[in-house]
């Protein structure tokens, strides 16, 4: 490392803030609070603080991404600011609508109890579903989404129906633009539901668990084959909504133990259903999944070996001129290379808790985000916020106006927090909450001792590493340039 005199006493009258690790033996990485980057030499980076940059070959890169002062610097970095931190005046554009506690599965990794198909009185109401409604459309946000989810919402599929119906007049009325969603196991899926789902312009997204035998290990349904059922309607799915020049339909991959070794494989299945995309997300310990750890779960370390393999093999697929991305990886390259932040729910700062997602549960009850309902079902009600009422003004200002809301953003804002607010990719990482308020019993948590911090960093340490091959720097960029 420099001399840590020599980085103290940085000439910060032509330089402006900026923050950096030794990225390699001979290089450096800096970024600024717009998520703009640079790759220095040793020699390149002692030459940068202390002011002998103006020969260097990047000068102006270094001049253009805002890392040297300029007249119109202040106005510049003003404006990058608040396009990057958009997404922290809308509150909240998510609305989780949960029909009901009821599903047909019993998946071993499933992150809550469900109930069983005969447990209707664990449907939401008409009633019920009529003030969520209202609520949600006292949000201050012109355009946001209204999400049916876990556990099988088409168990009270009627309640889908009027939701739709009802917020698509009232978006009429005032004027704002409303966007639906439906999270299905889709094993109950008919023709006559999927016309009308597209029809009203419902997006629909599944879980695809790989190939036949490690999908239906993980999601247990006993009445029939859950793969075969599932990738049946994903291509019929797709046939209706290339009709109506839809996106293709969207399908989330839960990474278990027995998952690690069939990368490849796994993403060989995505393509022969036709997705254009996998998302690779990691286990949460919450409920079921909590109680199978020993079969299911891995050390951090496995997950990440998991990733650079199907990050290597998606790249190689690329080359052979078939378009495929990671989803994770493509939302941090938005973060690093767009103007504006994507403000995907579960990687920003503040996280999506509240300000962006809110949960309505079938009962009433509201929750700071799908994840805290979750942990409802685990006797876990610290961040139960309040109830849908005949006044929603009244229960909106309750919902943002809430101690637990105050918290939460707090926990999650990585200015202030010592260790994250530091560190080189601060303009990219989140904190998750729920993960370690499950973990820890805290919501605050040490940047050494918090898991899903350092899978973060990995990944963006594998995802600059390939930022620096211009082969595969043009092929991931495609992701989100295409």
């Amino acid at each position: 490392m420099l001399d840590l005199e020599k980085i103290k006493n940085a000439d910060t009258s032509k330089i402006w803030f900026f923050r950096f690790k030794k990225f390699d033996k001979d290089t450096y990485l800096i970024t600024n609070d717009v998520g703009k980057y640079e790759f220095l030499s040793s020699k390149e980076f002692e030459k940068f603080i202390s002011w002998n940059v103006e020969e260097l070959e990047k000068f102006y890169d270094l001049k253009k991404n805002g890392f040297i002062k300029t007249d119109d610097y202040e106005t510049k970095m003003t404006w990058s600011l608040a396009l990057k931190n958009h997404f922290v005046g809308m509150w909240p554009t998510l609305h989780a609508v949960i029909p009901t506690l009821r599903c047909n599965h019993k998946c071993k990794y499933c992150h809550a109890a469900v109930a069983p198909m005969s447990a209707k009185d664990m449907d939401m109401t008409e009633d019920i579903a009529r003030k969520v409604v209202d609520t949600i459309f006292f949000t201050n946000s012109q355009s946001f989404s209204i999400e049916f989810q876990w556990w099988e919402a088409l168990v009270n599929y009627p309640i889908i129906q009027f939701v739709v119906s009802y917020a698509k007049l009232k978006a009429t009325h005032f004027k704002k633009e409303v966007n639906f969603v439906l999270v299905s196991n889709l094993t109950l899926m008919t023709e006559d539901k999927l016309n009308w789902l597209l029809d009203n312009w419902v997006d629909i997204c599944t879980s695809l668990d790989w190939d036949e035998i490690t999908h239906n290990w993980n999601r247990i349904w006993l009445e029939d084959n859950s793969f075969q059922k599932v990738t049946y309607w994903m291509r019929r799915v797709d046939e209706e909504k290339q009709k109506r020049w839809m996106w293709k339909i969207g399908a989330l991959l839960t990474v278990t133990k027995e998952t690690l070794p069939k990368y490849k494989k796994i993403i060989d299945t995505y393509i022969s259903l036709g997705l254009d995309s996998i998302f690779l997300r990691w286990l949460n310990p919450y409920w079921f999944a909590e109680a199978n750890l020993k079969n299911l779960a891995y050390k951090t370390q496995d997950w990440l070996d998991f990733y650079k393999k199907s990050l290597d093999y998606i790249i190689e697929i690329n080359k052979s001129w078939k378009y495929f991305r990671e989803s994770i990886t493509s939302v941090y390259l938005m973060k690093i290379f767009n103007e504006v932040d994507p403000a995907f729910m579960d990687i920003r700062s503040p996280s999506g808790l509240v300000i962006g997602c809110v949960a309505y549960m079938y009962d009433w009850k509201i929750y700071t985000s799908d994840e805290w309902r979750m942990l409802w079902r685990m006797w876990i009600d610290d961040f139960y916020l309040t109830k849908v009422s005949d006044n929603p003004q009244k229960t909106y200002e309750e919902i943002i106006n809430n101690s637990v809301t105050k918290t939460v953003i707090q926990a999650s804002t990585l200015d202030g927090l010592p260790g994250y607010n530091d560190h080189v990719y601060k303009p990219y990482i989140w904190v998750d909450v729920i993960h370690n308020f499950k973990t820890t019993w805290s919501v605050y948590q040490s940047l050494l001792l918090d898991e899903k911090m350092k899978l973060q960093i990995w990944i963006l340490d594998y995802i600059f590493e390939k930022l620096r091959n211009p082969e595969d720097k043009k092929i991931i960029l495609s992701w989100i340039w295409k």
